[in-house]
């Protein structure tokens, strides 16, 4: 398992600003996440309501499973110059990998913003001693599998749940 001692770590890139998942992001995030659009190669739907993300996002702020077995791992990306929520990353760090995953906002993407905060996640956790990490990806999602090779991962000849997997 990921030794880290303090899993609430601000990362910093040239444009972005990640900051652990608070509940009290809901407020700034329900609108962002409310899209249907953002779920159509995920299968996931918009959080019900702001209440709801807010429950969720308190659930995920023990940054551990509840068995303890996985790190829960989650950013709000935010720009820098604005200060303005965009999206999330999150990576999953168990015993053997890291599953990691990002979602930016319709209005955002097409800037690059979702591989420059996935590079700098999985630069991270390779510097704080995970040595693999992964990613699904539909393989009817182009825009994820650039922001996949972005981060440093390739294309494997896995396949969970209809997914291509990537690997580092």
């Amino acid at each position: 398992m990921l030794k880290i001692a303090e899993y609430e770590v601000t990362l910093n890139t040239l444009r972005l600003r990640l900051d652990p998942v608070m509940a009290s992001h809901a407020k700034a995030m329900y609108p962002i996440l409310s899209d249907p659009q953002l779920y159509g190669f995920t299968g996931d739907e918009p959080p019900e309501s702001e209440i709801s993300l807010e429950s969720r996002y308190r659930y995920l702020q023990g940054r551990k499973s509840p068995d303890k077995s996985e790190l829960w791992l989650n950013w709000i990306v935010r720009l820098k110059d604005n200060d303005d929520p965009t999206g999330y990353v999150q990576a999953t760090v168990s015993e053997s990998h890291a599953d990691v995953a990002w979602v930016i906002g319709s209005k955002w993407q097409g800037n690059g913003y979702a591989g420059e905060a996935a590079l700098a996640v999985v630069q991270w956790l390779g510097a704080n001693g995970v040595t693999r990490v992964r990613a699904c990806i539909s393989p009817n999602h182009p825009a994820s599998q650039r922001v996949a090779a972005n981060a440093g991962l390739s294309k494997s000849e896995l396949v969970e749940s209809g997914e291509d997997v990537w690997i580092l």
